[in-house]
């Protein structure tokens, strides 16, 4: 039952009861500190705060306290503020407070009021409501005033969308709304010349998870998966292997099958359950069993001829498994339960808990997409908020050419069509995905309109499949006319292009349920002229998967997808700071990117490796550049993207991108700093894994809905308070690369085209950064550095001559001496050298270069 909803000024929520946390004195630190030091909360009575969590850092040495600014003891909207405690002491406190709070006369009455269901549905443009849960009332700002207002969150029964909503609580007006689910939508989004809108579409809510447990009882009893294991990113990356026990114990305390009261031998546990969902039902499907032995080893094969359904257990396991791997990486990260990670049981570590990740394999709402939504954890006056979060993976198109097309339709009459040669053709990430065996026929028709922008009269498509232009409008606004108007099926056509593409599922695609498919100029006319003449066309709408991908092999792409988890439940309120609606400089797909680069980094790599993004998906070699404007890299050859390209780039992917590369840059001068170490967590002093440690707090410390801006500084003061800023002018030098200099500007966070880019860095900075910059010109890498048992030098592959790579003590005693191919990537071992420091000298042609190297 809900408590009252009259919170007291200062305020907070009740998850201080974990002792380690140390709540009572944090409470009366954060008071005693804003009564003491904020202007607002002296004068104004009615003004408070709520901690909403309270995260311990243990690689920033503090608690990091999250509060929210109330008045009249209710949530201040969008008022965020960070305080940083350590060893009693507030350390520091940043805020976006709200000053000069005006309200319209407190009305009582109306602080439990309901928005009517069917406003909702009006407002919304949904069908039917499977979920409603509303938070207590905030305070909206409008127009310099502020309203009460209702915060509720609705399910979609008829997709997976889940509707963040404010609404005044008065008059039922929606202020504002937001998708909860992140999709990653990786169809193609440039507009054609004929001004086709291919706009992206988010999509996903909550699930219910299934209580039937297998009854057996064990405590991380031995188990084996059949994966890709990381970091190997794809099939195409590395073979496939049988892993055994890989958890962390720590992270995963009863391993990946047990939550502490319930036992499972499917892919099922506390921290993710995996399972397919091919009918699109949004429930628990199938998961392939372990047995009792939790061995989890099924066949596999992909090719041209073989459907990925044929090796369902194999994708669902591979999923579970990266999941679980993201979950245990992240964790050592700080990505733990007082952090509000996902799990069902917190073992008493704080948190809330019953929020482990739904992962659906084979998700039959759409083609070559995923996407994810975060949910939430809020606790406030004793009253718990839970929404479980949901990862969707789809599968893939294959490769197609003119002689070996997808076979996506048939005509069945007249005879001359029936025979006639099928063409290239795109899919539609949005409405029916038709499995095997599934098809829709009908008579093709055109509807009027041609275009299909606005609705055909009721009834004039019932049974057909309509065959529309494809100009002027989204291709899911097209389709959904189409659908109200009875059409079983759409196939879109290109009048001025020749070539197929795949749609995105726009502002609409969340209504359509009926299948669709695009073509090219030639083929689209000639339906067209066909259907004008007079003739009666009957075609069937079908799928041939042979071919196609499993994206939950993809380790990247899930990777990309748990991280929109990772960085929404770390920033701000854990499940709003991260709104298109408040920033549009989102760099939510940024860091998704680069936690999938990071935990696929093979032994060897060097910055001079440029990496693509999931380029098996998108049927590309290994070598291709995937699903993004450009390979990572921090060569400008490669990569030239600076701040200035956010204001001219189009949608979230192409700006998180923008922000992923300045993360990049900044790991290897880490790297460069400290030395490389692909294994994460075998050495937390490694470059690489320092690189991650301070973006992972930058992400804790940032301000509701960031700016690059904001980002930056979150990055810089979270090396301040771990270091004391020992980083900090290569930190600098790394943003300011890319033009993220100290003069550079967001501008307002809602103007989209107005953000400043600057090159400079602060004037103290300029010795460090000068010596700093020679370093990394050098020619060759030495790296990791420190080591245990084994090196790579990096850079050799630039010139074609052999290198000689030797090393000596500093008595200049020859110890070792290897003549190495410029295209080997193969370690150097010290495993017979003692601890200490030893020179490592590279000849390779003209070249010669010595560096240092420590042995531990």
């Amino acid at each position: 039952m809900k408590k009252n909803r009259f919170l007291a000024p200062l305020s907070v929520a009740a998850f201080f009861a974990f002792s380690y946390l140390n709540g009572q004195n944090s409470e009366k630190l954060v008071k005693d500190y804003y009564v003491q030091n904020n202007e607002l909360l002296k004068t104004d009575r009615k003004a408070g705060v709520l901690i909403i969590n309270e995260d311990v850092s243990k690689s920033m040495n503090a608690n990091i306290v999250s509060v929210q600014q109330t008045y009249n003891g209710l949530r201040v909207y969008n008022a965020f503020g960070k305080v940083i405690l350590r060893n009693g002491k507030v350390i520091s406190e940043k805020n976006d407070f709200k000053t000069k709070i005006s309200v319209p006369s407190f009305e009582g009455s109306i602080l439990n009021t309901r928005i009517p269901e069917e406003m909702l549905i009006s407002n919304l443009g949904l069908q039917q409501i499977s979920r409603i849960e509303y938070f207590p009332n905030v305070y909206f700002e409008k127009n310099s005033s502020y309203i009460l207002s209702n915060e509720v969150f609705i399910s979609d029964k008829n997709s997976s969308d889940v509707w963040h909503v404010i609404a005044d609580a008065t008059t039922g007006e929606i202020l504002l709304k937001s998708n909860l689910t992140l999709s990653c939508n990786f169809e193609d989004k440039a507009l054609s010349p004929e001004s086709e809108s291919q706009i992206g579409q988010t999509s996903d809510h909550h699930i219910s998870h299934s209580t039937t447990i297998d009854n057996v009882s064990f405590d991380a009893s031995p188990a084996s998966y059949k994966v890709f294991a990381l970091p190997t990113e794809a099939p195409t990356f590395g073979p496939i292997s049988l892993v055994t026990n890989p958890w962390d114990l720590t992270a995963s305390p009863e391993g990946w099958h047990s939550d502490g009261t319930n036992s499972y031998t499917t892919t099922r546990g506390n921290n993710v359950y995996a399972y397919s969902d091919e009918n699109n039902t949004d429930l628990p499907g199938y998961s392939p069993a372990g047995g009792a032995g939790l061995i989890f080893n099924f066949p596999y094969a992909e090719g041209r001829n073989i459907s990925p359904f044929n090796y369902k257990d194999t994708a669902i396991t591979n999923l579970f498994y990266i999941n679980n791997k993201i979950h245990d990486v992240f964790y050592h990260f700080g990505f733990t339960e007082s952090a509000r990670n996902f799990q069902t049981n917190n073992f008493g570590k704080g948190g809330v808990g019953n929020d482990s990740v739904a992962a659906e394999a084979f998700d039959g709402s759409g083609l070559n997409n995923a996407n994810f939504m975060r949910g939430y954890e809020f606790i406030d006056d004793g009253t718990t908020y839970v929404l479980a979060p949901r990862m969707q993976m789809y599968i893939w198109n294959r490769a197609q050419s003119e002689e070996d097309p997808i076979l996506r339709y048939q005509f069945n009459s007249p005879p001359d069509l029936a025979a006639r040669p099928k063409v290239i053709t795109g899919s539609a990430s949005f409405g029916k995905l038709l499995l095997e065996g599934q098809s829709v026929t009908g008579d093709l028709k055109i509807p009027t309109p041609e275009s299909g922008c606005s609705q055909p009269t009721l009834g004039s498509l019932t049974g057909k499949i309509a065959l529309i232009t494809s100009v002027t409008c989204e291709y899911s606004l097209k389709v959904l006319n189409a659908q109200k108007a009875g059409a079983v099926g759409v196939i879109i056509y290109r009048p001025t292009v020749n070539e197929a593409v795949n749609m995105g599922g726009g502002s609409y695609g969340y209504q359509v349920t009926i299948p669709a498919i695009n073509m090219g100029k030639q083929e689209g006319l000639f339906l067209a002229s066909e259907l004008t003449g007079g003739k009666t066309i009957n075609a069937t709408l079908q799928n041939d998967f042979n071919g196609f991908k499993h994206s939950s092999l993809d380790n990247a792409i899930v990777i990309h997808e748990y991280g929109h988890g990772i960085s929404g439940r770390l920033t701000g309120d854990g499940y709003d700071c991260l709104s298109m609606s408040y920033s549009t400089e989102q760099m939510g797909e940024g860091w998704s990117d680069y936690f999938g680069l990071m935990l696929t980094a093979r032994p060897g790599d060097t910055s001079s490796m440029p990496r693509g993004m999931s380029t098996y998906s998108k049927d590309q070699p290994t070598d291709g550049i995937g699903l993004r404007l450009a390979k990572y890299s921090p060569d400008f050859a490669i990569n030239n993207y600076t701040y200035a390209k956010t204001n001219t780039v189009t949608g979230e992917h192409a700006i998180g991108f923008i922000w992923a590369t300045m993360l990049w840059d900044l790991t290897w001068k880490y790297v460069e700093k400290y030395g490389y170490n692909n294994e994460l967590l075998a050495d937390s002093n490694s470059g690489n894994a320092k690189a991650v440690q301070v973006v992972m707090d930058g992400l804790k410390l940032q301000a509701c809905n960031p700016t690059f801006i904001d980002g930056r500084n979150a990055i810089l003061q979270a090396d301040q308070i771990a270091t004391g800023g020992e980083n900090k002018c290569m930190i600098w030098g790394a943003f300011a690369k890319r033009g993220l200099g100290v003069t550079a500007s967001a501008g307002n966070k809602q103007n989209a085209t107005d953000q400043v880019e600057n090159f400079t860095y602060p004037a103290e900075c300029a010795g460090t950064l000068a010596a700093i910059n020679v370093d990394s010109n050098k020619s060759y890498i030495v790296f990791p550095n420190p080591t245990y048992d084994e090196f790579f030098v990096g850079n050799i592959d630039k010139s074609t001559e052999e290198a000689t790579i030797s090393v000596y003590d500093l008595s200049g005693k020859l110890l070792l001496t290897e003549n190495r191919k410029s295209s080997s990537k193969q370690a150097i071992s010290t495993k017979g050298l003692n601890p200490g420091l030893y020179l490592v000298k590279i000849v390779q042609g003209a070249k010669s270069q010595t560096e240092k190297l420590i042995v531990k």
